[in-house]
């Protein structure tokens, strides 16, 4: 009888064994597909943060060589960086001048800057310190990674009167339908 019930022990024993090994083995393919579900919501969550990040981004990000109408020569490299929600900076560099604003806005087709409040827009001239300015701009057709522009409002006192400002440039005419100037361009370097 002794033999009988050790007999039935090992026997219960192998059994448990069996059974822990096989939960064991259960619990860590559940680890292992937990661990995978939470890898694969980490990298899509920062694919969206990614795509996020980049539409944020103001599509003229870069540095370009700055013409006005259909010139051929700068002299002047323009620095643009903005992302949505903070202030940008649009940095002329020129042999001849220089100025700065703060892109406080943007949409597609406007720009909308405020000339720094200290020291103005860089130049020792500038009467708008801390006024807003309305700048449209659009995709050169003819030429990749370049834009017109065009300063269609300027010293306004607020940015909802910027905003408000309806005066309009004619993209049709680059030579004088800017106020009755050039339309400027900028190509990317």
């Amino acid at each position: 009888m002794f033999q009988t019930t050790k007999k039935i022990i090992l026997l219960g024993l192998i059994l448990l064994i069996s059974v822990n090994c096989n939960l064991i083995s259960n619990t860590s393919e559940d680890n292992l597909k937990n661990e995978r579900t939470n890898l694969q919501a980490l990298v899509l969550g920062q694919q969206q943060t990614i795509t996020s990040e980049a539409a944020s981004l103001f599509s003229l990000n870069g540095t370009y060589s700055s013409f006005t109408g259909n010139g051929t020569t700068s002299t002047t490299t323009t620095y643009i960086i903005a992302k949505t929600g903070l202030s940008g900076v649009w940095l002329d560099d020129a042999s001849t001048y220089s100025s700065c604003y703060l892109i406080v806005e943007f949409t597609s087709g406007i720009i909308y800057t405020q000339n720094p409040s200290n020291y103005g827009a860089c130049f020792a001239s500038d009467s708008n310190k801390g006024k807003f300015n309305k700048i449209l701009y659009f995709a050169n057709t003819s030429k990749s990674n370049s834009y017109y522009y065009c300063s269609v409002a300027f010293g306004k006192a607020s940015l909802s009167e910027a905003k408000a400002d309806t005066t309009t440039a004619d993209a049709t005419n680059i030579t004088s339908g800017c106020n009755g100037f050039a339309w400027s361009r900028i190509d990317k370097k």
